[in-house]
C-alpha cells in the first residue's frame, strides 16, 4: 500500500485520491495541504486524515519529517513548480497534474531538481491510459499501418465547457492562471499526438489562433451584467447561467465552490448566488480575456518527414476528440467520445475498394464519470500505474514520466511562440 499526501485539495487531486476509497489496500491518503480551510476540512473528513497531518501551505508541510511515500499535486497550473520543488527536495515521489509547468524556464528548473534528488515523477496525462488511445497506440507499435505519414487530431470543446472553464472560470485569462488554453486544456491532446509519433521527434511548429466569440466588444447590444438579474436575452442565450447551471446542472465542481461550506445547499441558495456574487452568474462577454484564444490550430513537421496537426475549437455543440493516422500500409480513424475506431489496411487483391476494414467498438464511453471512470477510465488507471511504478515495476507504455512529458510541454510553448510571432518556430 502506498501512502500519499494531497497538495492542493481541489477537484483533480480528489479524483485521483478517490482510488483509495475503492481500493484501500492499494493507497491511503495520510495528509492534506491546502490554504482553504473549508476545502481542507472537507477532504480531511472524506479521507479520514488526522488533524496533525493537515497543513495550510507546502512550506509548513515540508518542515515535518517525511511521513508518506508520495504526493499528489493538484494545485493550480502556475503553482505546480513552486510547490513541487520543496516536495522533491524532501524526498517524496510525485504524481503531478498537467500542465506541470507554465513556461520553459520553470519546466527546466523542475527537471533539474527531479534529476538531482532522484524522485519518480509522473505527469497526469490521463488520456494515454484510456482503452481507446491505448488500443490505437498498440496498433501503431505493432506496425499495423506501417510508418506514419500524417497524424491529425482535434478537440471540440463544448460551448458550456468553454464558458464554465475558459471564460467564467479559473482559466479565463493568462493573467489569472498563467497558462493559455492550448496549455491548460489541450496539452493532453498534443501529448497524445507526440506519443503516437514517439519513433521520431518534432523539428518545427507553426500555430494560429484567436478569440473569435468572447470579449466586451462582442457583447450583444442591451445585454445585462448578470444572466438572471438584468439580461433580456437570458431565455435565448446559449451561455445562460440559469440554463447551464440550474435547469441542466453542469460543472458543479466549479460553479458551487463558493458555497461548498454549506453541506445542505438548496436550489434557492444556488439561484441567489448566481443572481448576486457568484462569478458564474456574470455575463459571459464581460470577462477579461487577455489575449486568450477560443480556437487554435497547430502543425508539426517531424525529423523523419512526417507531419502532424492538432486543432482545438472551443464553442462546439458536442464535445468530441477525433484522431486520424495515415501510414504507409493503412490508416486508423476514430472518435474518443464514442470509444470507436476503424483500422483500414491496404489490400488491393481483396476487393474492388482496395482495402480491408475492421471496426473496433470498445463499449467504454469517453465521458465516463465517477471515481474510476473520469476521462474514459483514464483517471483511475493512471493512479494504478503510478502505484505500480512506485512499487518497483517498470513504467508502462502509457506512463508519462517527467522527462517524457517535457517533449509535449516544450511543443506547446513553442506553438504559443509561433502564435504570438506569426513565424515557424524550431523546436
Amino acid at each position: 500500500m502506498i501512502t500519499v499526501v494531497l497538495v492542493g485539495a481541489g477537484n483533480r487531486a480528489n479524483v485521483y485520491a478517490s482510488v483509495s476509497l475503492e481500493y484501500p489496500e492499494k493507497m491511503k491518503v495520510v495528509g492534506i495541504v491546502d490554504p482553504d480551510p473549508v476545502r481542507r476540512e472537507l477532504m480531511r473528513e472524506r479521507y479520514n486524515v488526522s488533524l496533525e497531518n493537515c497543513f495550510e501551505d507546502v512550506s509548513e508541510f515540508v518542515k515535518r519529517e517525511k511521513f508518506a511515500d508520495a504526493v499528489i499535486n493538484g494545485t493550480m497550473d502556475h503553482l505546480h513548480v513552486p510547490t513541487s520543488i520543496p516536495i522533491l527536495k524532501k524526498g517524496y515521489d510525485l504524481l503531478l497534474e498537467k500542465p506541470f509547468a507554465v513556461n520553459e524556464a520553470e519546466m527546466n528548473e523542475l527537471v533539474e531538481v527531479a534529476r538531482k534528488y532522484g524522485s519518480k515523477v509522473v505527469i497526469g496525462h490521463v488520456l494515454r491510459y484510456t482503452d481507446f488511445y491505448k488500443a490505437i497506440k498498440n496498433h501503431v507499435l505493432n506496425g499495423d499501418i506501417g510508418k506514419i505519414i500524417s497524424i491529425e487530431t482535434c478537440e471540440h470543446v463544448s460551448y458550456h465547457h468553454m464558458a464554465a472553464s475558459y471564460v467564467r472560470g479559473k482559466w479565463c485569462s493568462e493573467k489569472v492562471c498563467f497558462a493559455p488554453m492550448l496549455l491548460a486544456k489541450s496539452c493532453h491532446d498534443v501529448d497524445i499526438l507526440l506519443w503516437m509519433m514517439k519513433e521520431t521527434e518534432p523539428l518545427y511548429v507553426a500555430s494560429f489562433g484567436s478569440d473569435f466569440q468572447f470579449g466586451k466588444e462582442r457583447k450583444p447590444e442591451g445585454a445585462g451584467t448578470r444572466c438572471m438579474q438584468d439580461c433580456p436575452y437570458e431565455e435565448s442565450c446559449i451561455f445562460s447561467a440559469k440554463s447551464n447551471y440550474l435547469a441542466y446542472p453542469r460543472w458543479g465542481q466549479y460553479v458551487w465552490k463558493c458555497l461548498e461550506a454549506n453541506k445542505n445547499l438548496t436550489p434557492e441558495q444556488q439561484e441567489e448566488s448566481l443572481k448576486t456574487d457568484n462569478r458564474y452568474g456574470r455575463c459571459v462577454w464581460d470577462f477579461e480575456r487577455d489575449g486568450n484564444v477560443d480556437h487554435q490550430a497547430v502543425m508539426f513537421y517531424f525529423k523523419n518527414g512526417a507531419t502532424g496537426t492538432f486543432s482545438m475549437v472551443g464553442g462546439c455543440a458536442k464535445p468530441e476528440r477525433n484522431i486520424h493516422i495515415v501510414g504507409t500500409l493503412g490508416e486508423i480513424k476514430g472518435t474518443f467520445d464514442d470509444s470507436r475506431y476503424v483500422v483500414r489496411k491496404m489490400s488491393p487483391s481483396t476487393s474492388s475498394i482496395g482495402y480491408t476494414e475492421t471496426v473496433y467498438d470498445l463499449n467504454v464511453k469517453g465521458d465516463m464519470i465517477g471515481a474510476t471512470g473520469g476521462h474514459g477510465g483514464g483517471d483511475a488507471k493512471l493512479v494504478y500505474d503510478f502505484l505500480d511504478y512506485l512499487n518497483g515495476k517498470d513504467p508502462s507504455v502509457s506512463c508519462a514520466t517527467l522527462e517524457d512529458s517535457v517533449i509535449s510541454h516544450r511543443a506547446v510553448f513553442k506553438a504559443m511562440q509561433s502564435k504570438y510571432s506569426g513565424e515557424i518556430v524550431k523546436l
